[in-house]
């Protein structure tokens, strides 16, 4: 692999709020994260806890020293956790979730490296507890896709997966790891913590599934007083910037068999949105209290549940994930959490040899490739570097022309000038439709470069997408099983740029 560094602001795949956000390498370090580890305040009960929740979710999986160290180093004070989280896509879902756990997995050895005296372990955190199937069914590799054809409902940890075993069959090339995950669980939480362990587990990276009653008992108080006191949409609503993220006024949803549905309070009543389930204040705290586990967090209070538990001190996460973090601060100061430095992951594209090849033909900069197919194409055929090759000259010479014209009129009939402006407008406007047609004339006779491009910018960018956001490993590992260790090797999220790696 060759990695190649590219400014995220020349990729012009991001916001300003998120490009604003990463030029600030101070905040986005290793001495940042250190001192906020000193900071960090976990009891000894609670890190008990985790550790023996994680060691019962881990039960029946093959062991891996690493990970069971990891598991038990929790207990002591001196561990903190560095966490990236996704959906439970399947077969890993696309490239960028790979990404975060590699990402996440380097910062830890990078911590760990650089500060003996403190010991940082990789979490990936599974969200177990969403409900939206459609989101995560399907996924894109040897160039075809495939989708997991059922419709449950509730939330997608719980779903069996064994049904999974159509699309094993469809698949060209097998991989032991997913069969064993699928078909030998019993939810999908499961599978996805068996195949991650497969993969990520000499690396020592720790799967959370936070669909815990002993962990939601101790955010039980957090849980009440949004449902009774609305306290975050009442922070939501003294912010001067508007948010990005809608803010409800009962932030958990209602979990049962089969359902996750929101909380909504009306005529004094907690309705159960979708259904004939209502409780009363004093039935609803009882059930918080009884129950916590059926308590769902959503995008907001997820956030504070996982800093509430872990004893973290980074998240690491893509670019919609940084700035929506960026807005939950005040959430974490009315709970007195720690809120982590928040990193961006690893942005990776990938450039396989075939379309190594058509770069250098071309002559293509890295650079260049985010700038799209059609500058790209009139670049290489010089139709804005050579005027020979556009109609710069032309259009210049009738602005001239018509400019002496004015400049005539202006002398002898002043209210003729914007006649004679009128008119050039016409002519030049006539001039840039025939360019147009003159460019599409070069295209024409330059077929099989229009061709390559268009092959070049299919693999790269297909779907109108960036690589990373459509593409699976599946592609790469499946014939190359050394795929994730170079990742490991040559990423690093603390290179605060968007990275081309030459395969």
């Amino acid at each position: 692999m060759e990695l190649y560094n590219i400014d995220f602001l020349a990729t012009n795949l991001f916001s300003k709020k998120f490009n604003d956000y990463v030029s600030d390498s101070h905040s986005l370090s290793t001495e940042k994260i250190h001192s906020l580890s000193e900071k960090k305040k976990v009891s000894s009960d609670d890190r008990e806890l985790l550790s023996g929740v994680l060691m019962d979710q881990y039960k029946g999986i093959s062991e891996i020293k690493k990970v069971s160290d990891n598991i038990k180093s929790i207990k002591d004070s001196n561990t903190y956790t560095v966490t990236t989280g996704h959906q439970l896509n399947i077969f890993t879902g696309p490239l960028y979730v790979i990404y975060k756990i590699v990402s996440t997995i380097k910062l830890t050895q990078e911590l760990n490296n650089t500060y003996p005296d403190k010991h940082y372990v990789p979490v990936y955190w599974m969200a177990s507890e969403d409900h939206d199937f459609k989101e995560i069914q399907s996924f894109q590799a040897f160039g075809k896709n495939y989708t997991w054809d059922i419709n449950p409902t509730g939330a997608v940890g719980k779903i069996d997966p064994k049904s999974i075993k159509s699309i094993l069959d469809e698949l060209p090339e097998k991989i032991s790891l997913f069969e064993d995950a699928y078909l030998k669980s019993k939810s999908l939480s499961e599978a996805v913590r068996k195949y991650m362990h497969s993969l990520f587990g000499s690396y020592g990276l720790v799967v959370i599934d936070a669909n815990s009653k002993r962990l939601k008992k101790c955010f039980a108080p957090i849980i009440k007083d949004d449902i009774i006191n609305n306290s975050i949409k009442n922070i939501a609503k003294d912010k001067e910037e508007k948010s990005q993220v809608h803010v409800r006024e009962i932030n958990f949803f209602y979990m049962g068999e089969g359902m996750r549905e929101r909380i909504v309070f009306s005529n004094n009543c907690y309705n159960i949105n979708n259904t004939d389930i209502v409780f009363s204040e004093e039935e609803i705290l009882k059930e918080i209290e009884k129950n916590p586990e059926k308590f769902s967090p959503n995008v907001i209070t997820r956030c504070l549940y996982q800093e509430h538990i872990l004893p973290n001190v980074c998240y690491i996460g893509g670019p919609a994930e940084v700035t929506y973090w960026l807005e939950f601060k005040n959430f974490f100061d009315k709970y007195k959490i720690n809120y982590p430095v928040v990193m961006p992951r690893d942005f990776v594209l990938l450039i396989a040899k075939r379309s190594q090849k058509t770069v250098t033909k071309y002559g293509i900069e890295l650079s260049q490739l985010f700038e799209g197919k059609k500058n790209v194409i009139e670049t290489i055929l010089n139709i804005y570097s050579d005027n020979k090759n556009n109609f710069d000259d032309e259009i210049k010479t009738i602005k001239e022309a018509y400019e002496s014209l004015v400049d005539k009129y202006s002398s002898i009939d002043k209210s003729m000038s914007g006649n004679v402006q009128s008119k050039s407008k016409q002519t030049i406007k006539s001039i840039i439709e025939l360019e147009k047609k003159y460019k599409k004339a070069q295209k024409s006779s330059n077929a099989k470069l229009i061709q390559d491009i268009d092959n070049l910018y299919g693999l790269l960018f297909g779907n109108n997408s960036s690589q990373e956001r459509y593409d699976n490993f599946l592609n790469y590992y499946a014939s190359d099983e050394t795929f994730i260790a170079n990742l490991v090797e040559i990423l690093n999220p603390l290179v605060l740029n968007y990275k081309i790696i030459k395969l």
